[in-house]
């Protein structure tokens, strides 16, 4: 049967290109420690990060969001907006980790070095939650577009807080969900069904909360293509673009 498509070579080659950013950082950091030399670093970094814009760009499924994620600028407040966002959940969570730590380390008289492994999820919830948050900050600038007027700042609103409190509530949940998981090797339920049932509802109860209390970052993702290179001025639903080349 006659196959169509990419040859393997080429997906694997794009597949390869993906993961640069990911096998290279630990080696960034290693050379850091050893040398000390901050201006090589911030010049690998900065081409890494052009490595993810691009990789963004081929993954983009419209020519509106391709559109700004070429934008340079429209790139580092959506990056901006995704640590931001982690960085706030990160701050909820040590809440909660706060709590969890000291009761199984001491409480249950397990110990801190088993108690530790409850940090083991947080880059996870980390990453996830900075993805759901660039996503965020991508949807608001398809729907504000360039210099958005305050009519239409207000008519996104809802949207903006509804994707802040998704963000909020994807970060709070994993971190929760998967750090309630690893008590099941201290002090599991009866069965692995009653676990998962158990860490699912304390995943929801405190991914609602962080989801609320991030709402008060809706305003970060609601604004607009910051002006200067797109030349876009709406996006949106069958909108058209102003400039866009892709490559």
């Amino acid at each position: 049967m006659l196959k169509t498509g990419r040859p393997s070579s080429t997906r694997d080659d794009e597949r390869g290109a993906h993961m640069v950013p990911a096998k290279l950082e630990p080696m960034m950091v290693a050379h850091l420690a050893l040398t000390g030399d901050r201006a090589q670093n911030a010049r690998w970094r900065a081409q890494l990060e052009a490595i993810r814009q691009a990789d963004a760009v081929d993954a983009a499924p419209d020519p509106e969001s391709k559109a700004i994620l070429a934008n340079k600028d429209a790139w580092k407040q959506m990056r901006i907006t995704g640590r931001l966002g982690s960085v706030f959940g990160l701050g909820l969570g040590s809440l909660w980790l706060a709590w969890l730590l000291p009761t199984y380390a001491v409480g249950h008289g397990f110990g801190w070095l088993a108690a530790a492994s409850f940090l083991l999820p947080v880059p996870i919830a980390y990453k996830v939650g900075r993805k759901l948050w660039e996503n965020a900050s991508l949807a608001g600038m398809r729907d504000l577009g360039e210099r958005p007027s305050f009519r239409r700042r207000l008519g996104v609103m809802a949207r903006s807080m509804f994707r802040a409190f998704n963000a909020g509530f994807g970060f709070g949940f994993t971190l929760v969900f998967l750090t309630t998981l690893i008590t099941w090797f201290m002090t599991p339920a009866p069965t692995l069904l009653a676990e998962l049932m158990l860490d699912l509802r304390d995943g929801a109860f405190i991914g609602a909360i962080t989801g609320g209390m991030s709402m008060v970052l809706a305003p970060l993702i609601g604004r607009g293509i910051p002006p200067g290179q797109s030349g876009v001025r709406s996006l949106g639903a069958g909108a058209s673009l102003a400039s866009f080349a892709d490559d």
